[in-house]
């Protein structure tokens, strides 16, 4: 963890607001010094998966998935490398930026390991969620037990390269999606109807029909309900996403350069793994865990002050 965004951090977990201003006021921390680090450009690849090793170990098995998010910047006028994009929480376009992540979950942790920001008329989602999917397998030498992600990320590209690396996924698929020469609604009229047949060129896999979705596998071995339950690993995700912006002030960041809105994600992300790790070693829920640390300001010092040290050692 770099050495100069430990404040800022700091801020992140016990400030009840993200502006230099407050942090100044609240913490005595240099408001220039914050500005210069929001605005200084960092390489968020090593640190992140040292962070990750040295607090959580080596990942082994467990669930790979792949999604997006909106940062929405609702009353900004202007934001470097911001545009309209469609937040499917709110069901409606808004001003801000779309990320993709890649997230790590055994069923108790859920660990974020990368994301990609997305612009507009450059590389797609699909684009950015294949160099996630290339990073797991090359970077972090992952080897899950099975990757989840949604219809949106159901391509061609996505699927092909999953089965090149010899990893198992479950994801939704649209209901017009051809297989055995048919659109799959065509096949699969009511829930618990299933079908194997050719997804791609490549890929052939098992689909089915449950509570009026899609769902396609290619570990052949599944059972149905096996397929529907294992999908649901893809939630864990939503718990980040909601966590990081409710909690550690995500969109809050009013900072105008995309570097700084970069980095801010990047220090709410480290926020994150600090607060996972301490779940690690109590009965509390993050959200009780946030709440101690604002609340009292010396056992938040504390455990923070111990993580740097684990991190510095």
């Amino acid at each position: 963890m770099p050495a100069q965004i430990v404040p800022y951090i700091r801020g992140l977990l016990q400030g009840h607001k993200i502006t230099a201003t407050f942090l100044e006021y609240q913490f005595g921390f240099s408001h220039d010094h914050l500005t210069r680090v929001l605005k200084k450009r960092f390489v968020w690849q090593n640190p992140l998966m040292f962070t990750v090793q040295r607090l959580f170990g080596v990942l082994k098995g467990g669930c790979l998935i792949i999604d997006d998010t909106v940062v929405a910047k609702p009353y900004a006028k202007s934001l470097e490398g911001a545009s309209f994009v469609y937040s499917s929480v709110l069901e409606r376009t808004v001003y801000g930026y779309a990320v993709v992540f890649l997230c790590w979950t055994n069923g108790r942790l859920t660990l974020p390991l990368s994301w990609r920001w997305y612009q507009k008329g450059k590389a797609s989602k699909v684009d950015l969620a294949q160099d996630l999917l290339e990073e797991a397998s090359h970077l972090w030498k992952l080897q899950p037990q099975l990757v989840v992600f949604d219809a949106w990320y159901a391509a061609d590209r996505i699927l092909s390269q999953l089965q090149s690396y010899g990893w198992q996924f479950i994801c939704q698929i649209k209901q017009n999606r051809v297989v055995s020469c048919a659109p799959i609604k065509e096949d699969l009229t009511k829930d618990g109807d299933s079908l194997v047949g050719m997804v791609t060129n490549r890929v052939k896999g098992t689909i089915i029909r449950h509570d009026g979705k899609f769902f396609c596998t290619n570990d052949l071995s599944l059972s149905s309900p096996e397929i529907a339950s294992f999908y649901g690993y893809r939630w864990a995700i939503e718990g980040v996403f909601r966590f990081t912006k409710n909690q550690l002030h995500l969109q809050e960041c009013q900072a105008r350069s995309q570097t700084a809105q970069e980095t801010h994600l990047a220090s709410c992300i480290l926020a994150f793994l600090l607060i996972q790790r301490e779940q690690q070693d109590t009965t509390q829920t993050m959200y009780a865990i946030k709440r101690d640390w604002l609340l009292n300001r010396r056992l938040g010092n504390n455990r923070i002050n111990h993580y740097v040290k684990v991190l510095s050692a």
